[in-house]
């Protein structure tokens, strides 16, 4: 593959967009052939405006892979395959659910594990986007555009579903292992209730945005801890068991343990930056 090399430049939102962006990041690579990177199930949701020559996209249930250039990712259960040429050039806006629902404006079951064009999601407003950030002059120009467009366009949105967002953040603090049935029960909704209102702000039911939640700790843990006592990271990530770990990696990752814990060791030596 032959990486030459790869920079990202974080920006920090503005303070009245907490709750709904929790990043952004200018990222520029270059290379000597192609380059595909394995991006690991996520409870956020990513814009990508592409500055360069596009991307490639293969989610795991697609027979063949989608070529993309600004686009919008929903929260996904399974690794997705992204790649480019040699050369790459982007900025990324990760979304929290709840915020991403507001802005784009539908229900976000239609993009859950799926990379849909920005022009099909945002419309004009995402166009403009586009167009904008490729004429600013630098990344913190890029950053503060965002802002600005996202603040006007929040002003106009519905406010989040209050439920889904207490709930959320119950499942969040609890690392994954907030009961589902009892979470329902305090709001006074039905269980089918619950999954259809997850479905529409946040794209999948409850139950399984808890095993993503429960998954992101672990990487979250692998990160910090890469010398991993496996027994200990299950019960420190709220598995039942080494077993059950093993398990949810294979189902969600696609990979084993070893080889999660080889690949996010390796992405922070690189690249002194998260996996995405």
């Amino acid at each position: 593959m032959g990486r030459v090399s790869a920079t990202f430049t974080a920006g920090t939102p503005h303070p009245s967009l907490r709750g709904v962006v929790l990043r952004y990041e200018g990222f520029q690579e270059r290379a000597a052939g192609p380059v595909t990177v394995r991006q690991l199930p996520c409870t956020f949701v990513p814009v990508i405006i592409d500055l360069d020559a596009g991307w490639t996209v293969a989610h795991r249930e697609h027979a063949a892979p989608l070529r993309l250039e600004s686009f919008v990712a929903g929260v996904t259960d399974a690794r997705v395959l992204v790649g480019h040429d040699g050369s790459a050039c982007c900025l990324q806006i990760d979304l929290t659910p709840l915020g991403a629902r507001r802005l784009v404006g539908l229900p976000m079951s239609e993009l859950a594990n799926q990379s849909v064009p920005i022009d099909d999601v945002l419309g004009r407003f995402g166009r403009y986007l586009v167009q904008r950030v490729g004429d600013a002059r630098d990344w913190p120009a890029r950053f503060a555009l965002i802002d600005k467009a996202f603040r006007g366009r929040l002003a106009e949105a519905a406010p989040a579903d209050r439920g889904v967002a207490w709930s959320l953040s119950q499942i969040v603090a609890s690392g994954g292992r907030a009961v589902i049935g009892d979470l329902a029960g305090e709001l006074g909704w039905s269980h089918r209730r619950l999954i259809a209102r997850y479905r529409d702000t946040v794209g999948l039911p409850p139950k399984l945005v808890a095993r993503i939640v429960r998954f992101e700790r672990l990487t979250a843990h692998l990160i910090a801890n890469p010398a991993v006592d496996w027994a200990g990271a299950a019960v420190s990530c709220g598995y039942f068991d080494q077993a059950h770990l093993a398990r949810e990696v294979r189902e969600l990752a696609d990979v084993t343990p070893t080889e999660l814990r080889a690949a996010t060791v390796n992405f922070v030596q690189d690249d002194g930056a998260r996996p995405a």
